[in-house]
């Protein structure tokens, strides 16, 4: 299946903002009231249904975003002029912080809402999961080159 039904009454927005509608199908889903938008569920797999056999569902091409990606990265250098090596000759410190905020970037979440487990259509528990990170943490590193 490629696209699925998306359930009547549920706002696009609302599919990672908020909390789930909640869904339970054979005892597996996901209760009501369960935050979204966190690693645990970023999006609401409860929003989506399986469209009839032969038909592609409703819901619209890109109607969901990913989490944001965000890293501040922060430099210092200082310049010390070395007459040794020449008019232009110096030595330069740097100190170069990645990540300097040390934000977390989420990964992308899970994609399969439903698989067919012993002829019955339940949610995955991995749906909306999200289980690594796109960044570093932070990285400090130091360096002395020689200008010539």
């Amino acid at each position: 299946m490629k696209r699925p039904d998306l359930v009547p009454g549920v706002n696009t927005n609302d599919i990672t903002r908020g909390t789930s509608r909640g869904c339970i199908v054979n005892g597996q889903g996901i209760a009501a009231g369960t935050p979204l938008g966190t690693p645990h569920l970023f999006y609401d797999p409860c929003a989506f249904a399986i469209p009839p056999l032969g038909f592609l569902g409703t819901a619209g091409r890109d109607i969901l975003y990913g989490p944001n990606f965000s890293s501040l990265n922060f430099s210092l250098v200082k310049d010390t002029s070395l007459r040794m090596l020449g008019e232009s000759g110096s030595l330069q410190f740097r100190a170069e912080i990645f990540n300097i905020l040390n934000h977390p970037s989420l990964g992308i979440p899970g994609r399969t809402v439903y698989a067919a487990r012993a002829n019955v259509e339940a949610p995955q528990a991995t749906a909306g999961r999200i289980t690594d990170t796109l960044s570093k943490s932070r990285e400090i590193q130091f360096a002395l080159k020689i200008l010539f």
